[in-house]
């Protein structure tokens, strides 16, 4: 697990857009250049392995905001999520190897759009384009992981009635497969095809 404190969305996003180790460009924080008392955005990384399933990787990427004493955040994740991030990296055949996104949600996306008068909440809440330059950061950052691990597709399930493929992942170069995810008949596949070229 690791976890990196950013203290804008632009810097995240940017470092997000540029690798998928974030360890490699960022640099160490030193306690003479770093506030005692801060308001930053943390990003955590968790990556394990089931037994069962060597051949895929699970990961889970979230970020919030949070008050910080140095480099130390004090709230957790539950009351200002940023967004929420949870792909794996399936290599059961290696003749078609891919990453499936299992959830993204992003603060102010689709979703919170939706059902935001239904269950409104005290959190914070990021400006369309906020939203969209995260969408669009995390999207690089899956491609970058795609072709580190040499797998040329992305995939995600979305409702049949694709209202979130046309509001948000369909100008990200996704397209509709009509094959039926295998846990609900309601739900279909979009597949994204990565060109090492455009990255």
């Amino acid at each position: 697990m690791t976890i990196h404190l950013f203290n804008s969305i632009l810097t995240m996003t940017t470092t997000l857009s540029l690798t998928n180790n974030i360890n490699s460009i960022l640099p160490k924080p030193s306690i003479f250049n770093t506030p005692i008392y801060s308001n930053k955005y943390v990003v955590k990384h968790k990556k394990y392995n089931i037994i069962f399933h060597n051949l895929i990787e699970y990961h889970n990427l979230k970020c919030w905001n949070s008050n910080c004493i140095f480099n130390y955040y004090i709230n957790n994740s539950d009351d200002k999520e940023i967004f929420k991030l949870n792909f794996n990296i399936n290599k059961n055949d290696i003749n078609n190897p891919f990453i499936y996104i299992d959830y993204l949600g992003i603060n102010n996306d689709y979703y919170d759009k939706k059902y935001y008068s239904v269950y409104p909440t005290d959190n914070i809440i990021l400006t369309n384009d906020e939203t969209k330059l995260i969408k669009r950061s995390l999207i690089n950052y899956l491609e970058i992981v795609a072709i580190k691990e040499n797998i040329n597709k992305l995939i995600i399930d979305v409702h049949s009635n694709l209202d979130r493929y046309n509001y948000e992942l369909k100008e990200e170069g996704f397209i509709v497969t009509y094959n039926q995810c295998m846990l609900n008949p309601y739900w279909i596949r979009l597949e994204k095809i990565i060109n090492k070229f455009n990255c």
